[in-house]
């Protein structure tokens, strides 16, 4: 599986403690029940859930409260469904596996790149980082991975009482846990079948006040077939189409104008390559995988820009396959760009990287002026290293 508004799910309105746990949850610990929780979101190979969430912050001023439903579906092959809703504002992402589609549905206006979406190893970790991040990303980490943060970093947890609840029309029992975290207090309540959040509360403290939320899950379904239809995008006959679009809740999506991050990797031919020993230089840096069918189709624009622009501009892919793997599809191709091994995928983080192909290009002063997420045509990216290499960008 691939990667809202708020990475975390935020706890409101504390119940009094000391209730009494039920004879049937004893004989399951509350570290072992997070345990649980832990693995079943690690284990999920498919997921479609629809929940409802309600954040209040409070400060020096007035309280602020949003309501926001938040649907989220996701399938092997790189496919996935994000869609956000509030009262004046709906947003959605799409992705086949070979195209994304970005939607402003409340503005009538959408985006479609041709590229695939990576899938990634689920880490939680990652999911607090400061990486660029799409909708579906800060969808994905605040209903699927922050829960399994929650439940490896909770502190002093207790089982306060088992408690039924309905999903759909179909009633459940559930553990009502609580426990805390150096950053926030929570209480979630998990379904004692499949060991999933289907009601979390936090309180979380912010810099200027407080953040207070509830996020109910109203539809589960995991480890099943999703609805192909939903991996699709067909805009309206009036709705306009735009060039780039920026859906709420995204973070640090456009990367022009921002240095570029130091990183340094080896090449295939076993050299070390660091961005900042370039500098003075043009360098462009494409994101690209064996198997990504746009990426295969883009590669010969690729090496005949590399031939073209010579030494005047350092070209350099970035993959985070196997050396092997990536060595027989270079000589099989009889590409010469060199290529740089993101074993461990800190470069493709960094960057932001969450479909491909994606190429930024580096100014001499170390600021990338441009990014290019999805295959262009040659004379597109031909036309934007030579604006960088001519200081017009």
């Amino acid at each position: 599986m691939t990667r809202v508004l708020t990475r975390y799910l935020v706890y409101a309105g504390l119940l009094a403690s000391g209730l009494d746990i039920p004879a049937t949850a004893q004989s399951l610990t509350a570290q072992q029940l997070l345990a649980k929780v832990h693995s079943a979101y690690a284990a999920l190979k498919s997921v479609h859930l629809v929940a409802e969430r309600q954040e209040i912050a409070s400060g020096a001023g007035r309280p602020s409260a949003a309501t926001s439903e938040c649907e989220l579906a996701a399938m092997p092959g790189n496919r996935y469904y994000a869609r956000f809703k509030m009262p004046n504002v709906e947003a959605m992402v799409v992705s086949d596996g070979s195209n994304i589609w970005r939607a402003l549905i409340s503005a009538k206006k959408w985006t479609k790149v041709s590229a695939a979406a990576l899938e990634d190893a689920g880490d939680e970790e990652d999911s607090t980082s400061e990486s660029p991040k799409d909708l579906h990303d800060v969808l994905e980490d605040a209903l699927l991975y922050h829960f399994m943060s929650l439940a490896k970093t909770a502190r002093d947890a207790a089982i306060a009482k088992e408690e039924d609840f309905k999903l759909g029309h179909t009633k459940l029992r559930g553990y009502l846990v609580r426990a805390h975290t150096e950053q926030s207090t929570f209480e979630l309540l998990v379904d004692q079948q499949s060991f999933l959040v289907v009601r979390a509360k936090e309180k979380r403290k912010l810099p200027h006040g407080v953040l207070e939320a509830t996020t109910i899950v109203k539809r589960l379904e995991v480890n099943q077939e999703v609805e192909a239809a939903l991996f699709a995008f067909e805009p309206e006959r009036n709705w306009t189409e735009v060039e780039t679009l920026m859906l709420p809740g995204e973070q640090h999506m456009l990367l022009a104008g921002d240095r570029a991050i130091n990183f340094t990797l080896m090449t295939l031919d076993g050299e070390t390559v660091t961005l900042a020993d370039l500098h003075g230089k043009v360098v462009v840096l494409d994101f690209w995988a064996t198997w990504c069918g746009p990426c295969r189709a883009e590669m010969p624009s690729i090496e005949r820009l590399r031939a073209e622009f010579g030494g005047a501009v350092q070209f350099y892919g970035v993959n985070k396959e196997a050396a092997p793997t990536v060595q027989k599809f270079v000589g099989g191709n009889n590409y010469h760009m060199p290529v740089l091994l993101d074993s461990k995928h800190e470069v493709f983080a960094r960057y932001g990287v969450r479909a491909i192909p994606a190429l930024v290009i580096i100014g001499p002063d170390g600021v990338i002026r441009q990014q290019f997420v999805g295959s262009r045509a040659e004379s597109a990216l031909r036309k934007a290293i030579r604006a960088v290499l001519d200081g017009k960008a």
